[in-house]
């Protein structure tokens, strides 16, 4: 049997053809729009979009009276109606704005039409019925948790924090939830200053989910930034782990709380405690440690690795504990030296040198050998000037380590010690060998620097050009600003004539101070200065000669010096410098009024140097020391 709807088979028709013609036009009557709907519907958006145009260019009257008329024609578009009730809130014209919001309750008296409302009120400065607003829209819904949610955002929104409170205070009591609102409760207390309520709310929140440590501590990042509420976090923290001793979230929070007041101590105390909670045997400690090392917290890092090889000397940790012992010692010797004090303080030089050499024979078979090795040799090199043990320790990565990923670091010191020791040759055919084939690119565009050095101190200009130009077109190089450096310097200072006798003169002077033969280096600069008083190398002889005593730890002579390039060549790219190193050893020398000087000198002068925030660094620290 064919489908009723086959349009081969014949149906009679028992309407007729003349009345399916009209019940056909009165459906198509029903559901097409009118023409003159169609029109108006175009016509108001046409308006709509006069009105927002109007509201851009600050016509906000005229905007309103099209926002009127449109409402009128249609008050139950919401667009109308938000829009309207903007432009009066524009204008302030907040009783014409409860007038619309009054009519839409009339229908649908909602929780966020009664919020609105209140907020409208408080807008108008009718605090008390606005608070009393707030609570009947909380009476529109109670038990729901969306009613306080819209309740609270609107006053969050308004800074009317202490109301925000409240209302989710009620609203933990009237669902009986204790856990409810926990974190918007906690951000509230933060805003209204309350920082111990803020503490006693997140901890709460951290008994029931200790893993979320990193959101409480994201969530108080910009109250600790703007060093509110810490002291009372503190203490909440501390009677917390008195209370509930088990839960390591709690000195975890603690512990970054007292290092970003900069109390390491304390820190190290809590990372201590966490250890021994976590049984970690000294991984969380050395996690610390490294911590401390990152805010130049020498003292304490190095007292957590020492805790930790006494307490734990077989733990797995320990090999890379002992090692991180030696570069801590030397990190904290460098930064000391960098403190321009007349006499270095060597002794944890000495226990840098020491911690290496347990490594090395405690550790042989470590994967990190090669490196303690690399560490124990620039040690011997850079901090005691004694090369020949840093050329036999050096010999003994390169040859027994020759796979190792710093081996050829350690050829690149053995280059330097030819240089050192006055074998330019030999320093050539190293640095090209790793200039060829060194695996790392910024090892080899270094060793290339190197090379282009050695030019120069030979009094070979064109070929140490070549080779900084070569170095400095990748800029991406550690080295490259170094290259640039000698390019401008080569540029800047060719003779006349082919001799290029007070450059050549510079760069002997430059190689005896590599080679720490500073009376010849000082002599050589005295003698350029002497022949080519006029020559524009002067300016950076004389910083190199406040650089060379300096090295020597001869600071009357290198602040002399120093005082003399903004004297004699004002216009110096050295002069901001040399005012600042001046600043400097004034500074190490007690002398904070004439530290001041100093500094405010180059800050009139030289406004523009790239030095100029460090000088007012130096000047907020002498003030502040000076009440």
């Amino acid at each position: 049997m064919r489908h009723w709807l086959d349009p081969c088979r014949t149906v009679r028709n028992p309407l007729g053809p003349g009345l399916l013609c009209l019940l056909a036009g009165l459906m198509v009557g029903l559901y097409a729009p009118p023409l003159h709907a169609q029109k108006s519907d175009e016509a108001q958006l046409r308006q709509f979009q006069r009105a927002n145009q109007y509201l851009r260019t600050g016509k906000t009257e005229r905007a309103i009276k099209l926002l009127e008329d449109l409402h009128d024609e249609a008050p139950e578009d919401t667009a109308f109606y938000r829009k309207l009730k903007e432009a009066y809130e524009d204008v302030k014209r907040y009783d014409d704005a409860l007038r619309l919001v009054d009519e839409r309750m009339a229908s649908s008296p909602t929780v966020s039409l009664w919020s609105e409302k209140a907020r409208l009120l408080y807008l108008k400065e009718e605090v008390e019925r606005a608070n009393e607003t707030w609570d009947r829209a909380v009476q529109q819904a109670p038990n729901r948790v969306d009613t306080y949610r819209t309740v609270y955002e609107t006053l969050v929104e308004l800074r009317h924090f202490r109301k925000a409170i409240s209302v989710l205070k009620k609203g933990r009591t009237t669902l009986d939830r204790s856990d409810a609102f926990r974190t918007e409760l906690a951000q509230l207390f933060g805003l209204d200053g309350q920082f111990e309520k803020t503490m006693q709310e997140y901890t709460a929140l951290l008994a029931d989910a200790p893993q979320r440590v990193s959101y409480v501590r994201n969530r108080l990042q910009t109250f600790v930034e703007q060093g509110q509420g810490i002291e009372a976090s503190i203490r909440v923290l501390q009677q917390t782990i008195e209370d509930a001793p088990l839960n390591p979230a709690y000195r975890e929070l603690l512990a970054w709380l007292h290092m970003e007041q900069n109390d390491y101590a304390a820190a190290y105390d809590v990372y201590r405690a966490l250890d021994r909670l976590k049984e970690q045997d000294g991984t969380v400690l050395f996690e610390f440690a490294q911590k401390a090392a990152d805010a130049q917290r020498y003292d304490v890092a190095t007292q957590a690795c020492e805790a930790i090889l006494e307490r734990h000397p077989d733990a797995s940790v320990a090999p890379q504990v002992q090692k991180t012992l030696g570069d801590l010692y030397r990190e904290w010797a460098d930064a000391d030296a960098e403190g321009l004090a007349s006499t270095p303080d060597t002794s944890r030089y000495d226990q840098a040198r020491a911690a290496y050499e347990t490594f090395l024979q405690s550790y042989p078979g470590h994967p990190d050998y090669p490196n303690g090795l690399l560490r124990l040799g620039t040690l011997h090199l850079d901090a005691y000037h004694a090369l020949d043990k840093a050329q036999s320790t050096l010999e003994q990565l390169v040859t027994n380590h020759s796979q190792a990923q710093v081996a050829e670091k350690g050829q690149y010191h053995r280059a330097r010690i030819a240089l050192l020791r006055d074998s330019l040759d030999r320093a050539r055919v190293l640095f090209s060998r790793l200039a060829d084939s060194a695996q790392e690119s910024d090892l080899a565009d270094r060793a290339r620097y190197e090379l282009g050095r050695l030019h120069f101190y030979r009094g070979e200009f064109d070929a140490a050009m070549a080779r900084a130009k070569a170095t400095s077109q990748n800029s991406a190089a550690d080295v490259a600003n170094d290259a640039i450096e000698l390019k401008t310097l080569l540029q800047e200072n060719r003779g006349p004539d082919s001799l290029d006798t007070a450059l050549e003169t510079f760069a002997q002077a430059r190689l005896f101070a590599r080679q720490r033969a500073h009376e010849k280096a000082l002599a050589t600069l005295d003698t350029l200065l002497a022949s080519h008083p006029q020559h524009p190398l002067a300016d950076n002889a004389r910083f190199q000669q406040g650089t060379t005593s300096l090295a020597r730890r001869d600071t009357a002579a290198a602040l002399e010096a120093f005082r003399a390039v903004p004297e004699r060549h004002p216009r110096s790219p050295y002069a901001d410098r040399s005012l600042f190193r001046a600043g400097q050893l004034l500074e190490a020398r007690g002398q904070s009024a004439a530290a001041v000087e100093i500094y405010n000198r180059l800050l009139t002068e030289y406004p523009t140097s790239l030095l100029a925030g460090d000088a007012r660094g130096r000047l907020r620290i002498l003030q502040q020391a000076q009440g």
